[in-house]
């Protein structure tokens, strides 16, 4: 094979052994029921002939596997995504300004800050007027919950406006949650239907499940994860099966749980946003994992006994930590957000790749993301443990910056784009805002560790 087709790079990639602390969810080890499913996939590679059915007017078997996947999360209806969250975020907020009459009226949407650039871009795209609920960061860089207090007090400054939609991100990259089925009561009362962009949460109802099923074990995991935003009331649900289940990159799903939203708008509105070419091999995908994760309660107990296990030794190290939340309202365990009392976290990451062949998802100044799923096994768990063990008895911080600078022309000038590192995506100066003395000094600090930073025009 060329050495210079991407083929070859990827596959020379998977064969140096490195451990996938990040996405996607199936680690590239999917369990044998899944995998036998999904064999020959160019074989699968099909598009919308006879007895295939077709997702944009699904009659026959995919409107089976999605009436399937709609009883497993008890939803009026549940949509498959090819083109991943983002599709369904994009269609979501257009259906609700739809229902909202957004053509003939100015039209606004309540937003939590620490939105998806996806948000912002269906925002742009409909004309729409953001009222942003403010999330407060802690003192390593993560995002906290969204206050439902915050969101009454907004609603009434704003009770006279167009609001057709709102929209939360829970749980986030770090796995931290609101109280959606607060936040949703509120909202209803005012009859504005709210969106929750659990693309990091398909694992939750999952969870649940199993830990209804193994009640005598409850205790065993002793980690109080929290429910799905899709029983808390929220009225779309958005999740990306990728991120931590074992299914394909951009896959993922749209659950409707709604008397407030015309079901019509959001069917029209996936039809503009998502490919008129779906592609077969995901959607099988999709419906291989749902089929399979349904009863998975064995599979799902082992990892949680492994994820515990793995969150207990790393409490014996002295300088480096695992944060979790603790407001009440669960945390995603699943989550790992690691912490040195000495090193940086994109240093922390740095070092994990290049002294211990594990690839992190995340990275920023204050901690390094590493991202767990089912598909973790004890040994995937022991090696990420034996390495931070290393790290936190033997290395000696010595910091490697760049000298990279951040032109001085940027600071308080208005951000033409959204600015962003990713992942996550999540604007660090929304377009728009003026770039401030510590909007700056951040920016400035990500370049100097090496970080891309997107959105910065030339």
């Amino acid at each position: 094979m060329n050495k210079n087709f991407l083929a070859y790079k990827l596959k020379e990639y998977v064969s140096s052994g490195i451990l996938p602390m990040h996405m996607p969810g199936h680690k590239r080890k999917v369990p044998k029921e899944i995998e036998e499913m999904m064999t020959d996939i160019y074989e699968m590679d099909l598009t919308e002939v006879e007895g295939t059915d077709n997702l944009h007017d699904a009659t026959g078997i995919i409107k089976d596997s999605m009436e399937f996947t709609k009883n497993i999360y008890k939803t009026n209806k549940t949509y498959y995504l090819i083109n991943g969250s983002s599709c369904g975020i994009l269609a979501s907020i257009r259906a609700c300004a739809c229902t909202g009459d957004y053509k003939n009226k100015r039209s606004y949407i309540i937003v939590a800050d620490n939105a998806h650039f996806s948000v912002y871009n269906a925002i742009e795209l409909l004309d729409l007027i953001p009222i942003y609920v403010n999330i407060g960061y802690n003192n390593l860089g993560i995002a906290k919950e969204c206050d439902a207090k915050s969101v009454k007090a907004l609603l009434e400054i704003n009770k006279e406006k167009n609001i057709v939609a709102a929209l939360f991100t829970s749980p986030t990259y770090e796995g931290v949650v609101s109280d959606i089925q607060l936040i949703a009561k509120t909202l209803h009362e005012y009859d504005i239907p709210v969106i929750v962009d659990e693309a990091h949460g398909a694992h939750l109802t999952y969870i649940e499940k199993t830990t209804e099923k193994y009640v005598d074990l409850t205790n065993t995991y002793d980690m109080e994860f929290p429910s799905s935003a899709v029983s808390l009331g929220a009225d779309i649900v958005v999740q990306s099966l990728h991120k931590t289940l074992p299914s394909l990159t951009q896959t993922a799903l749209c659950h409707l749980k709604s008397k407030l939203i015309d079901e019509k708008c959001l069917e029209e509105s996936l039809h503009i946003f998502e490919t008129s070419s779906p592609s077969y091999v995901f959607m099988a995908g999709i419906d291989a994992c749902i089929r399979y994760m349904s009863k998975s309660y064995a599979y799902v107990s082992r990892y949680l006994k492994s994820l515990k296990s793995f969150r207990e030794k790393v409490s014996s190290c002295k300088s480096i930590h695992l944060w979790e939340e603790n407001t009440g309202l669960g945390y995603d365990f699943t989550k790992l957000v690691i912490y040195s009392d000495n090193i940086d976290g994109i240093t922390l990451a740095n070092i994990l790749r290049e002294s211990y062949n594990i690839e992190t998802e995340m990275s920023r100044p204050g901690f390094v993301l590493a991202y767990s799923t089912v598909c973790d096994s004890e040994d995937d768990f022991d090696r990420l443990y034996k390495a931070l063990s290393d790290i936190d008895k033997n290395f000696v911080y010595i910091e490697h910056e760049s000298t990279s600078n951040l032109d001085e022309k940027y600071l308080n000038k208005i951000a033409k784009k959204n600015i962003y590192i990713y992942p996550p995506g999540v604007p660090v100066i929304k377009k728009g805002d003026i770039i401030d003395r510590a909007g700056f000094e951040l920016l400035q600090e990500y370049i100097k560790k090496g970080k891309r930073v997107y959105g910065l025009d030339p």
